[in-house]
């Protein structure tokens, strides 16, 4: 089985976001191809998908990185065994209804086959979609079983000033945590962002992250 890791930034990211994405990277020993272009995301994975020689995809964006080297090899093993994808669960708080949560594609894992019985699906926003909400939509029409990884902290809120829900489960925002597992900064455009992102690549990299200071995902605000 052939599989390929993947993350996409464009010439804007701070270089310190890709120097701490490398090293935890680098730790878990976990080979990743970055590609620097300024090329839109979900067109980016349409043609990772469409054209590459691969039996399973992992996409990372540059802001998420894991935990630990498991969560990776069993999500792989999740998308591999069901033919199927996974990826941390997110609600587009900007799209009507607000309540619909997929898959996301920040860590997603989806096998090609999948990808092609879907009917190759546009991982491009439209109407209804953020980047790779289509995929959860279609195969929501499909009765296709996928898996999300939900939120169980994060560091703050947004510069909008509140946290994003998550339909009716709880809230994720700035520095989520996902299964405890998986870290997403969110806005890494931010320069207090971009601190907290290399402080906890550092902390995952040195194996004391530290959730002490985080808020509970599942409580109300």
């Amino acid at each position: 089985m052939k599989i390929t890791a993947h993350t996409l930034h464009w010439d804007n990211v701070d270089p310190r976001i890709i120097q701490s994405h490398k090293s935890v990277m680098n730790k878990f020993e976990l080979p990743v191809s970055y590609t620097a272009a300024n090329v839109p995301h979900g067109h980016w994975m349409n043609h990772i998908c469409t054209n590459l020689d691969s039996d399973v995809f992992v996409f990372f964006d540059a802001d998420c990185v894991p935990l630990d080297k498991a969560i990776v090899h069993e999500s792989i093993n999740y998308a591999a065994a069901n033919d199927s994808f996974i990826g941390i669960a997110q609600a587009s708080n900007h799209i009507s209804p607000f309540n619909h949560i997929f898959a996301a594609p920040a860590f997603f894992v989806i096998t090609k086959s999948c990808y092609e019985s879907l009917g190759k699906p546009s991982f491009s926003e439209n109407h209804r979609s953020d980047v790779a909400e289509e995929i959860s939509h279609v195969a929501d029409l499909a009765k296709k079983k996928y898996r999300c990884l939900y939120p169980t902290r994060y560091d703050g809120i947004p510069v909008e000033g509140a946290p994003w829900r998550l339909s009716n489960y709880g809230y994720f925002g700035i520095g989520t945590l996902f299964a405890d597992r998986v870290y997403h900064l969110y806005q890494g455009r931010l320069n207090q962002n971009i601190e907290l992102f290399v402080k906890r690549c550092d902390q995952i990299v040195n194996g004391n992250f530290d959730v002490s200071s985080m808020k509970i995902s599942l409580q109300e605000i």
